[in-house]
């Protein structure tokens, strides 16, 4: 009766993890976007980087995947590809990665605001110290600022 007592806790620990991994933002791969703003009816761009919290990392395969959501005012171009930035130690991982630049389109007349360009971000991620990997999936949001012309 013990035996199947433990197991079944140890069970219920490890599905409440790997829920909590796939529903909530770990901040495991974490983005930083800037961007100017710009004029109305204009373009812009977006740079975004990412960094990789101590203590984990990101495995290269699958690859860490961008994915910003279809928009009536805006169309972003360009790929957000996660390009590895120097070699680390390990082959399997990602070291560091380069910065991305997305360029958004004003596809209709925009008034002077704050908008956000919205999508999800999903990786792999393995803890170095609990000798664990999950996956996640990650809102973003992506700032735009829009000013009057002078």
């Amino acid at each position: 009766m013990k035996r199947t007592l433990v197991l079944w806790v140890v069970w219920g620990l490890f599905a409440v993890a790997v829920t909590r991994a796939q529903s909530e933002r770990t901040g495991i791969l974490e983005l930083q976007t800037s961007s100017k703003p710009w004029p109305p009816n204009s373009s812009g761009v977006v740079n975004i980087s990412a960094t990789i919290k101590e203590g984990f990392k990101i495995p290269k395969r699958p690859s860490p995947k961008l994915q910003i959501d279809a928009t009536p005012r805006f169309e972003v171009r360009g790929e957000a590809m996660f390009i590895e930035d120097g070699q680390g130690k390990e082959p399997d991982y990602f070291n560091a990665f380069k910065p991305m630049s997305l360029q958004a389109v004003a596809t209709r007349p925009v008034e002077p605001g704050r908008y956000s360009l919205t999508g999800k971000l999903v990786y792999f991620y393995c803890s170095e110290r609990e000798k664990y990997c999950s996956r996640t999936v990650e809102s973003v949001s992506i700032p735009i600022e829009i000013v009057a012309g002078k």
